[in-house]
Parts: structure tokens; C-alpha cells; sequence
């Protein structure tokens, strides 16, 4: 085409999709801008297929994902591709929880600062991990516990939270040469700021604890990646 004629008919900006199912010249076109992503494109047009097929859509998507990842021969990759399963458990309890905390905690300064965001980014990201959930374990968790057992409710699901803290350690521990595990991690910073805030520490700690789910949540999703690759 020559390039005046481009000019006088430029490109579209939408393209037509028509409707699943049914006869074409008797379903309206769903306009999709060009461009657009697959879910985006997907949203549209599932807004306007039948409820079966949208079924049916979903569960081949399922069954295409499940096949597309990774297949685990030993516990470390099982640890890894089934974390997220176990952190939307840990966001559950913590929804529960959360109000409680919050309102008591109020103090400004942060105990999960910077520092321990960095170091989830770094080579020592492993150890990091390890000696958290060794902090909150030893020191945090019980102390929140004991402080509510008059309120059965929020103490099932801190414990439910000490529960798979524990099992994660362990699990940590387990793959310390597969995560390639690397010293030093200072945790003495943290223990030295939790120590300062007296009574008001667990408030904070339990507080943070989302922050620390998404940074342990990160680390893991690269490892993911590494094992993919």
C-alpha cells in the first residue's frame, strides 16, 4: 500500500472480535483495542459467553497450569512451588488478628525497616529468612500467646501463625545448601529495637508481620524462578 494511502487510512484503533458461539452475522462484534493484553482481551469477551463455557474455560486453564509447572522430585522444590498455599494460609489468620494489633501498636518507628527489606533482596536473603522466623518464633510468637488467652479466638490463630512459622523453619533449615544459605545475617539490630519498645514490641512485631509475608513471598517466588530456569 503506498504510504499516502496509509496516511488517508490510518490504522484502527479497535479491532472486532466476535461473540463464541452462534452465528457471526447475527452476534453484535466485541470491540477490543488493539493492543490490549490477553486478560484484558479475555475480560471482555468472557463477559459475554455463556456461563458453561466460561466453566469450561476456567478449569482448561487449570488443568494447563498445573501441567506448565515445574515437577518436583525432592522436598526443597515441593517447599518452594507449595508456599503460596501455605502464605495465603498465614494472611487468613493474620486477617483475623490484624485490627488487634494495630490499634494497640503506637509507635512511629518501624522494627521491619529497610534494613530487613534489604537484606531479603540480597545473597543473604536465606539467612535473613532463617533468623526472623527464629526471632518471631523464640521470642515474639510466644510472648503473643501468652498475652491472649483470654480471647480464645485470637489465639487459635496465632497459633495457627507459630504453627507454620515452625514448619517453615524447619523446611529452611532442610534446604540451607539449596537456597545456598550465606552468613552473616545481624540479627542483633532487630533484637536490640524489639528490646527498646519494652511491651509494646509484640504490638509491633505482629503488627509487621504482612510485610514480613510479602518479603519472605518475594524470596521464594525468585528461587521459583531460578528452579525454572
Amino acid at each position: 500500500m503506498h504510504f499516502s494511502a496509509l496516511k488517508k487510512h490510518p490504522p484502527k484503533e479497535h479491532f472486532c472480535v466476535f461473540c463464541p458461539l452462534g452465528n457471526p452475522l447475527s452476534r453484535p462484534c466485541v470491540q477490543l483495542p488493539r493492543g490490549s493484553t490477553f486478560l484484558q482481551r479475555f475480560s471482555v469477551l468472557s463477559s459475554s459467553m455463556s456461563p458453561q463455557l466460561l466453566s469450561v474455560l476456567v478449569l482448561l486453564s487449570s488443568v494447563f497450569s498445573a501441567c506448565c509447572s515445574p515437577v518436583c522430585h525432592d522436598q526443597c522444590c515441593r517447599f518452594v512451588e507449595e508456599f503460596p498455599v501455605r502464605v495465603q494460609r498465614l494472611r487468613e489468620d493474620y486477617r483475623r488478628i490484624r485490627g488487634f494489633y494495630e490499634s494497640n501498636d503506637d509507635l512511629d518507628k518501624a522494627l521491619l525497616d529497610q534494613s530487613v527489606e534489604d537484606a531479603f533482596k540480597s545473597h543473604f536473603a536465606c539467612e535473613a529468612m532463617n533468623s526472623i522466623l527464629e526471632f518471631y518464633l523464640s521470642t515474639v510468637l510466644p510472648t503473643a500467646v501468652a498475652s491472649v488467652t483470654i480471647d480464645t479466638t485470637l489465639k487459635t490463630h496465632v497459633e495457627s501463625i507459630q504453627l507454620i512459622f515452625d514448619e517453615l523453619k524447619r523446611d529452611v533449615h532442610r534446604c540451607r545448601k539449596v537456597f545456598e544459605c550465606k552468613k552473616p545475617f545481624d540479627i542483633r539490630n532487630l533484637n536490640s529495637t524489639y528490646t527498646e519498645m519494652e511491651s509494646k514490641g509484640v504490638f509491633k512485631a505482629m503488627g509487621e508481620l504482612d510485610l514480613l509475608f510479602n518479603y519472605i513471598e518475594t524470596y521464594l517466588a525468585s528461587q521459583r524462578k531460578r528452579n525454572s530456569q
